[in-house]
């Protein structure tokens, strides 16, 4: 099936987690599906993390996987912090991230839950500026920080999210989600060999996830490393292997690696799982090219 893929993290918006848990990591609201046991979920940080702990997981368009360019950008949904992972959509994400869910009521003396009301309410700039509040407040508080990173993504402002991000990761540096927030900033900013570093780094802490393989396999496929691609995109299918999206991403590698009866098998797949995919016609058409 076709994602609104990992997201990296528009995530929905700050404090939101990502696909792992409660919520499927590949979409707002599913709950994770994975043949591996889920190690327990992280421990919420309290309401004010509720709006910042983004545990995110990375979500890709199947429309944004082309035949011959780089697929589709990783990103990260946010979603609000769940018992397991919350994921996202499908498990890896372009960008179309989901309206964020309107924010639980919080005293009008802290920046973190006016952020969160303004966030709610579209109101991005506004939201930044409480979240910076938030920040000056308390710079031990490394939600905080992280909600920052969020907002100014959110923003289209990677480059000034990673200081909040590097923050964060100082001051919490087993927290998943930063580390998998701050990949897709990486990312977002084409430093590929930097955020193929933070998605390992990720996938380490939170070894079940798919979308963050997933998301790793993307990031390696963008750098051009097809073959390293081609067993993060395995990995990622064997931690979820209901998702069509993945087996169309692993078709495109194989192709680029001149594999092309295995790419054929993984477009069929693909077809298998979303047999009525938009692109099913032109997915069949390739197979036909590539079974000459």
């Amino acid at each position: 099936m076709a994602r609104n893929p990992v997201s990296p993290v528009d995530s929905r918006g700050p404090g939101r987690s990502l696909r792992p848990g409660a919520v499927d990591s590949r979409r707002p609201g599913r709950s994770l599906r994975t043949g591996a046991a889920v190690r327990p979920a992280p421990k919420p940080f309290g309401a004010a993390a509720v709006i910042g702990s983004l545990i995110v997981v990375g979500v890709i368009l199947a429309g944004a996987i082309t035949w011959l360019a780089p697929d589709s950008t990783v990103r990260s949904e946010v979603a609000r912090q769940a018992p397991a992972v919350v994921r996202v959509a499908s498990a890896a994400a372009a960008e179309t991230p989901e309206e964020p869910e309107t924010a639980a009521p919080r005293a009008f003396l802290d920046p973190a839950g006016a952020g969160a009301t303004a966030y709610a309410a579209g109101d991005y700039e506004t939201a930044l500026g409480q979240y910076r509040l938030a920040v000056e407040r308390n710079p031990q508080d490394a939600e905080a920080h992280s909600n920052l990173g969020q907002m100014l993504v959110r923003l289209g402002r990677p480059d000034e999210a990673l200081p909040s991000y590097d923050r964060a990761i100082d001051l919490l540096p087993e927290r998943w989600a930063y580390h998998f927030n701050r990949a897709r900033a990486l990312g977002l900013l084409g430093r590929w060999d930097d955020a193929i570093a933070g998605y390992r780094r990720a996938l380490q802490m939170f070894p079940e996830d798919y979308a963050t393989a997933f998301n790793l396999a993307q990031a390696l496929h963008r750098n051009g490393d097809e073959a390293a691609a081609v067993q993060a995109y395995l990995h990622a299918i064997e931690l979820d292997p209901t998702d069509a999206t993945f087996r169309k991403a692993l078709g495109i590698s194989y192709e680029r690696l001149q594999q092309r009866a295995d790419a054929a098998a993984a477009y069929a797949e693909y077809l298998r799982l979303s047999p009525d995919a938009r692109d099913a016609e032109q997915v069949r058409a390739r197979i036909a090219e590539l079974t000459k």
